[in-house]
């Protein structure tokens, strides 16, 4: 018997010091926690105060870009002269693209490898470019066997809109498509929707 009462002494102390171990963790753990808690809401309230600054950063990084152009889908060679290119696409849309017009004109990478590089064209005047991308948004369809290349693929000339506000136009095109909404498009860097032809524009 006194065998049996000491085996459960020992239990016994066994069981409370694994308890007050438990018991410590615990506490640590709910510190730990108190004290992430109170980061999330320090990380929020930065968020809060940065997203203003954030979102005007990008409205000024699209608007550096209000006099740009962005000529999608040409074929790149070795001889090329894209003042010529433009030239034609001029002709095409019916909408003067003349040199002195012309602030300067490059390719640049695309996001997608197997892409031909984009001709950006920035203009000295902001009133021309949104001519030309008028003119080429109402003649809809240029390929590029009208610029004297073989094949059938498509010249798209249109607002050079920033990385944050391309990613934003698809993600408005998908949820268009969910939402049954017929129309999406860019004018003056800005997205618009329409659900129908009687809509308002959104």
């Amino acid at each position: 018997m006194k065998q049996d009462i000491y085996d459960l002494k020992v239990s016994v102390e066994y069981a409370q010091k694994t308890a007050d171990e438990s018991l410590a963790k615990f506490d640590s753990l709910e510190s730990r926690i108190t004290r992430v808690e109170e980061n999330v809401n320090v990380f929020h309230k930065v968020k809060a105060d940065l997203d203003p600054f954030k979102e005007d950063l990008q409205g000024k990084e699209q608007w550096a870009r209000a006099n740009n152009v962005e000529i999608k889908g040409v074929p790149l060679t070795k001889s090329e002269n894209l003042y010529d290119i433009v030239g034609v696409i001029s002709n095409i849309i019916k909408c003067s693209m003349r040199k002195e017009k012309i602030n300067y004109i490059a390719r640049v990478p695309c996001v997608r490898s197997d892409s031909s590089k984009t001709i950006i064209m920035a203009f000295n005047n902001r009133y021309v470019k949104e001519n030309i991308v008028a003119a080429a948004h109402k003649h809809k369809s240029i390929v590029i066997s009208d610029l004297v290349f073989k094949g059938r693929g498509k010249v798209f000339v249109k607002d050079r809109l920033t990385i944050f506000n391309k990613a934003l136009l698809k993600r408005v095109k998908d949820e268009a498509t969910e939402s049954n909404f017929r129309y999406v498009w860019v004018k003056h860097c800005k997205i618009l929707v329409k659900k129908s032809d009687t809509s308002p524009v959104f």
